[in-house]
């Protein structure tokens, strides 16, 4: 940044000059240097990813999960210049030029009715399925037994095996808390009304279904990826240093600064064991995606983005955060074989021609279904913050679209109601 300034006072710095000049003259020269930079950043980038692309792919290593070198592989994490880049043909950098125009373009309203009755009517809220989520974590409910009357159809809490049964239940945006083979997991949790503080940033469109000590306290939270309505600042200081943090490369030194040093930091195909209180030993991989990170203007990039596969005894769960489609969802259902259950993001597509490289639709999410050979796939990232600009409603009609047009059966992809448990055989 000094030499941005400097630059920008060589340039307009004459003798009477008033201060006002003088510190246009300050601001243009670090535009002008961000901005350089910015193009050498991209113009490296692409030519590492045809470098990459020319390298012929090595076979497919008969260990499972084996980590793959970033020097060599197509499908490794690359940094330049001390950021993160995508290695992906698909993605495209974005300008500001491409940023105003979204802007002096967005349509206004997303659909959104003046009438909160009907919003309630369209995105009903359901309470989880407490005290069924606490027997599996081992945890003693305070809950009576009449709060779960919505959950009348399911079979008896004593009647259900853990070990056999997945539970997954949608808090909103990315959030989801899933259970399988006694080990309770958190994905990139928020529980904020709104993205940045309580007074600013989107405002969610329903109350969140739960409060973060409404549920069993997890054992592992995976966070894809440092976006506000990814990361609740909030959620970090409740849970501390009594869970284990799943994160990507560069957002271990975040959390330090909070005083949380129970965190694992992995790159793109790195694998790490969690051994559950129970004893049993749980895989957890980082796989990549196609996206970007930062919270502030000054750190974009600085730490990674990734997707993250947990895999028990018998059953599995796939969490991939943000990303644009890229082929290397096809290496990870190569590698990694069948998933029992993806939560794949469905929302913020629109519109394409900006979203396409850092957010899917839902035939994208369709298509990372069938590349992760998942049996089942729960569709988030939708009705909960309105950061795009398609109708609030469209995900969930697009993907029911999607998914009959690939020929999906009726339940194996889904966009669930909000705060409702599901249940997954494995």
């Amino acid at each position: 940044m000094s030499k941005g300034f400097g630059l920008g006072a060589g340039w307009l710095k004459v003798g009477g000059a008033s201060t006002s000049v003088y510190c246009m003259g300050a601001v243009a020269g670090i535009t002008v240097y961000y901005l350089a930079a910015d193009w050498w950043i991209s113009w490296r980038r692409q030519a590492a990813v045809v470098k990459r692309s020319a390298i012929e792919i090595e076979a497919e290593k008969e260990e499972r999960g084996e980590e793959y070198e970033s020097s060599g592989d197509r499908y490794g994490s690359l940094r330049i210049c001390g950021r993160f880049v995508n290695p992906f043909d698909s993605w495209r950098d974005k300008t500001l030029w491409d940023f105003v125009r979204w802007l002096a373009t967005r349509t206004a309203g997303n659909g959104l009715p003046s009438d909160k009755s009907q919003l309630e009517k369209d995105l009903p809220l359901a309470r989880p399925h407490l005290r069924l989520l606490r027997r599996l974590a081992g945890e003693e409910s305070d809950a009576e037994p009449d709060a779960d009357a919505e959950y009348a159809d399911y079979p008896a809490i004593d009647a259900i095996d853990g070990d056999s049964t997945m539970t997954a239940t949608w808090i909103g945006q990315s959030t989801c808390f899933v259970q399988m083979e006694g080990l309770s997991i958190l994905t990139d949790p928020i529980f904020k009304r709104r993205t940045v503080f309580s007074w600013l940033g989107p405002e969610r469109l329903r109350p969140v279904p739960c409060q973060l000590a409404d549920l069993p306290r997890p054992d592992v939270v995976l966070v894809s990826h440092n976006h506000f309505d990814h990361l609740d600042v909030d959620v970090v200081r409740a849970l501390g240093n009594a869970v284990t943090w799943y994160v990507p490369l560069g957002l271990r030194a975040w959390f330090a600064r909070l005083g949380v040093y129970r965190v694992r930091e992995l790159d793109w195909w790195q694998e790490t064991e969690y051994t559950a209180r129970s004893g049993r030993v749980f895989r957890i991989a980082a796989t990549p995606t196609q996206h970007w990170s930062g919270r502030t203007g000054l750190d974009s990039n600085a730490s990674l983005w990734c997707s993250f596969l947990v895999r028990g005894k018998r059953a599995s769960v796939f969490h991939c955060g943000d990303t644009g489609y890229c082929t290397a969802f096809e290496r990870i259902g190569r590698l990694y074989g069948s998933v029992s259950l993806a939560i794949l993001p469905i929302g913020s597509y629109a519109p394409r021609w900006y979203m396409q490289h850092q957010h899917i639709d839902p035939d994208d999410a369709v298509r990372i279904h069938r590349d992760l050979r998942a049996r089942r796939s729960i569709g988030v990232h939708w009705g909960t913050f309105m950061m795009s600009d398609e109708h609030y409603l469209a995900p969930p009609r697009d993907l029911a679209a999607a998914a009959a047009r690939s020929g999906l059966a009726g339940d194996e992809f889904v966009a669930p109601q909000l705060g409702r448990t599901i249940l997954y055989a494995v």
